[in-house]
């Protein structure tokens, strides 16, 4: 593997490993002329000191800190970034380096320890760390930074090779995110994204860690923090998952390019996630290392079940690599194919089947959803938008999850509406404007309303008119398109209704709001995290729906070619036409309670229910309403008022 004759003395099983170093450490620390030695090897041998002097540490293991002996896949990726960091600095040339992986392939160590080595030994190195944001650059408490890793690190070499006068306390820096060599010069400093990234500083090398991340790239970070560091360094590190099919890291991995290198740490390439991997040829199982045939068929016959499961989630099987580490994943909860498409097979565009989860909705159909408990038609005055009256309707466009109180009152509590809008046709293969009504305190669905032909602005009439019934709910839509600007402009300005949803401020680690209405559908990845949030609102029980319509518009939902696309619509030849629905009303109502969660849920049901005619609790209510009864002269709504409203 390596032109050193070092690293092949370092043993690769862990255990031995382990004991090997003890050994070493023991010895070296009564022996000079080792200490000189065995730094020496490290330092001309890049390999070897991952494999003697490295470590990791892993939560999530049953020994969680653990020997860095590099697997045969990340041997080639630490050569080859190592060098390319001599190169840069040898030349003066540009030669940056993306690294596209799988998740837990070990990255961010690799990189960090490469960084390490080269701040124990090269005289005035100078190595900047950038990441997502402020609370992931540096911590003395959170093993999740990155600075606490290199503190973590360092804290394991042995004292000799440590730096002479080097003290934890005066040469590391909490404030300043840093590390000093006194006896080199050398640094190590991390920033946040957020900063101007190195500005007019310059450095041996900069790391960018999770550059594709969605946060990274929404708001155009990443552009910004590749502009920064144009003339910083001539050493850019890009280590990466795909969390979108946009960005810096995307373009970079996509685009032929002249200069740089393009390294790849696959799971398929790892010998532990690999382990009894397979390929399923028209129903034949081969193994993708024939001594492990025997093996598989034996795994594969234990395992038909979750083969089954994995197709009924909207998993490919068929022509795929597969292996009992990645089904695994595959079917852990809160996975979906796109997920995985992203995380594990490096390719967000690839996610390919049913958008949802399939046993999750049936789960849902047969577990939550429940006929209305009142169905009809909503009458509000054509000025104020205040509710009239509700009129029974067997096919009406609105279901009620809730019994109507005295003078038609909702029950006590904290709404969200969310809404989609149509086109407003009316043809065969038109779609609805479609509104989902959610308790936010229990995530339950109390309400939804769906029908065709309606325009924008009458749609938002309606939605004003159905939130102030809610006890002036939180009102959000999808505002994308002329429909949703039109929606929106109705709602504030027409209507004047201001408890609406603002989209958050693109600005990594903020909590604040733009001046812009509603929930931007900007591309497929945007529909595919709200649905994929949707889906695990289902899972996890914060989102209870109760209409079956709403889930089966759900299952019509998958991915073909990268994009999400709603099948009936598709077969229809309508793919490209505005498409509201109850599935998007939905996603954008678990947004609203995401984005103003209350506490001391209650997963009972909805806490106000309206009680029982005639109960003890109908009359209390009776006693309370009385005094907040509307005059004797306050118009209620007739058959005729329905049959002359818009609404």
């Amino acid at each position: 593997m390596t032109t050193s004759p070092f690293y092949a003395l370092v043993p690769k099983d862990p255990v031995a490993n382990v004991a090997w170093r003890a050994k070493m450490g023991r010895a070296a620390m009564r022996d000079v002329g080792l200490q000189q030695a065995l730094t020496q090897a490290a330092f001309e041998d890049v390999l070897f000191f991952f494999a003697a002097l490295g470590w990791l540490f892993e939560p999530r293991s049953k020994t969680p800190i653990q020997p860095f002996v590099p697997w045969c896949h990340q041997e080639p990726v630490i050569l080859a970034m190592d060098g390319a960091i001599d190169e840069a600095l040898a030349s003066e040339t540009p030669m940056d380096v993306l690294l596209d992986k799988s998740r837990a392939q070990g990255g961010t160590y690799i990189y960090l320890n490469l960084i390490i080595r080269r701040w124990l030994r090269d005289d005035m190195f100078s190595a900047g760390l950038v990441t997502r944001n402020e609370k992931l650059v540096d911590s003395a408490t959170d093993a999740d930074t990155l600075l606490w890793k290199v503190d973590w690190s360092l804290r394991r070499i042995p004292d000799w090779l440590l730096p002479k006068g080097f003290n934890f306390d005066r040469h590391r820096s909490l404030s300043d995110h840093s590390f000093l060599n006194p006896a080199n010069g050398a640094t190590i400093v991390g920033y946040a994204a957020g900063q101007d990234v190195g500005r007019g500083g310059r450095k041996s090398v900069f790391a960018c860690d999770e550059i594709g991340a969605l946060d990274f790239v929404k708001g155009g970070k990443d552009r910004a923090v590749m502009d920064a560091l144009h003339d910083v360094t001539n050493c850019i590190l890009l280590i990466s998952t795909f969390g979108c099919d946009t960005g810096v890291f995307w373009e970079a991995a996509n685009t032929p390019s002249p200069g740089g290198k393009h390294l790849v740490l696959d799971w398929k390439d790892n010998p532990v996630q690999s382990r009894l991997a397979f390929v399923i040829k028209e129903g034949r199982v081969e193994a993708v290392r024939p001594a492990e045939q025997t093996a598989v068929d034996t795994y594969v016959a234990d395992h038909a079940e979750d083969l089954k499961m994995m197709e009924r989630r909207g998993y490919v099987t068929e022509g795929k690599m597969l292996s009992p580490w990645y089904i695994a994943r595959c079917l852990r909860r809160g996975a979906t194919p796109r997920l995985i498409a992203k995380e594990l097979d490096r390719n967000p565009r690839g996610a390919v089947g049913k958008v949802f989860d399939t046993e999750v909705l049936d789960r849902m159909k047969r577990d939550k959803c429940k006929p209305p408990i009142w169905q009809g038609k909503a009458v509000f005055d054509s000025e104020t938008l205040a509710l009239k009256g509700l009129v029974r309707q067997e096919n009406g466009p609105l279901k009620l999850w809730f019994q109507p109180g005295i003078d038609n009152a909702a029950p006590r509590g904290k709404y969200g509406v969310g809404c989609d809008i149509s086109a407003g046709g009316t043809g065969d293969y038109s779609s609805n404007s479609a509104a989902c009504g959610v308790d936010m305190a229990t995530g339950e669905q109390v309400l939804e309303w769906a029908a065709k032909g309606w325009q924008a602005t009458k749609f938002a009439k309606l939605a004003v008119g159905l939130s102030k019934y809610l006890n002036n709910a939180y009102l959000g839509w999808e505002s994308s398109g002329p429909t949703g600007t039109q929606f929106g402009k109705t709602v504030v300005e027409e209507c004047d209704y201001q408890n609406v949803y603002y989209r958050d401020v693109d600005e990594i680690g903020s909590r604040a709001k733009t001046r812009k209405l509603g929930w931007h559908n900007g591309s497929d990845n945007d529909k595919g995290e709200l649905f994929e949030d949707l889906g695990t609102g289902f899972e996890d029980d914060s989102f209870t729906p109760r209409s079956e319509d709403l889930i089966r518009e759900c299952g019509e939902y998958e991915w073909e070619n990268g994009k999400i696309i709603h099948r009936p619509s598709k077969s229809a030849g309508q793919g490209e036409k505005a498409h509201g629905d109850r599935c998007i009303a939905g996603g954008v109502a678990r947004l609203l309670c995401k984005d103003r969660p209350l506490s001391g849920l209650d997963k009972g049901g909805v806490a106000s229910d309206n009680p029982e005619y005639g109960s003890f609790g109908w009359r209390e209510q009776q006693d309370r309403a009385a005094r907040h009864r509307w005059s004797d002269d306050e118009p209620q709504a007739t058959i005729e008022d329905v049959l002359r409203s818009d609404f």
